[in-house]
């Protein structure tokens, strides 16, 4: 069997037309995914022992189930919810537009949320102790030092992590056709259907997401190299001495 390369090059802009809602889909997943790694790892960090220990328990569950029983839960229970919310602020139900993309966004952010987890705590623990002394050894409260000097310095050293997790839930995103949301990779696999040429439309689907996942990593690592400036060990200005 020969590759249709007529048909790879025609089929292109049909696959890249679905990369809209991949997109959406990975920036709302990522944009939920990151406030509930926040909460739950502001949690752990505090000195509760029921609310850390419920917060494990809790992200150690997410984290053993498969994203794909998570997608298929959501998919099944978000009708049931939808339902009840009906009439609720003028919310009116309609059984024949279930919100199936939001049911994926909610599972793919509690998936991923689980993880990015465990970059918020480590990143916060990543901080030298010395910097908490230091905000308090110029008037900052305890606050005003976690929010103006820890976090900060906790985001940077986090940005690796929430880059390599960003494009994983862009990858991830494929497993939402399952749950009836037409992201890029089903759109794929719609414009194949005619000719049977799946082969071809994957691979230009896989060199779309190539293109995007290697951009957005090259755009994160710059992004980090600015900002991350004050991170950085300075030169050492001592030369050696010449013979």
């Amino acid at each position: 069997m020969d590759l249709d390369y007529d048909f790879m090059i025609s089929d292109l802009p049909t696959v890249l037309a679905g990369l809209p809602k991949t997109l959406i889909l990975t920036f709302w997943s990522m944009l939920f995914a990151i406030a509930m790694a926040v909460v739950f790892g502001g949690l752990i960090l505090s000195r509760v022992p029921i609310l850390k220990q419920s917060v494990i328990i809790i992200n150690t569950f997410i984290k053993g189930v498969p994203l794909t029983v998570q997608l298929l839960f959501c998919y099944y229970a978000v009708p049931y919810v939808a339902k009840g919310c009906n009439g609720f602020l003028g919310y009116q139900y309609n059984p024949r537009h279930i919100p199936y993309f939001a049911a994926a966004v909610f599972a793919l952010a509690a998936n991923f949320g689980a993880y990015i987890t465990d970059v918020v705590v480590s990143s916060m623990r990543a901080v030298d102790r010395g910097q908490y002394e230091a905000a308090d050894a110029v008037g900052m409260n305890k606050f005003q030092g976690i929010t103006h000097l820890i976090i900060p310095q906790a985001a940077v050293i986090s940005i690796p992590s929430m880059t390599n997790y960003f494009i994983w839930l862009l990858k991830g995103t494929a497993l939402a056709s399952i749950v009836n949301v037409v992201e890029m990779l089903t759109t794929a696999k719609i414009s194949a259907a005619d000719g049977y040429q799946y082969l071809e439309a994957y691979i230009d689907a896989a060199v779309i997401y190539w293109a995007v996942c290697a951009g957005i990593e090259f755009m994160m690592g710059r992004f980090e190299h600015h900002i991350g400036f004050f991170m950085r060990q300075p030169e050492s200005r001592v030369r050696p001495i010449s013979s």
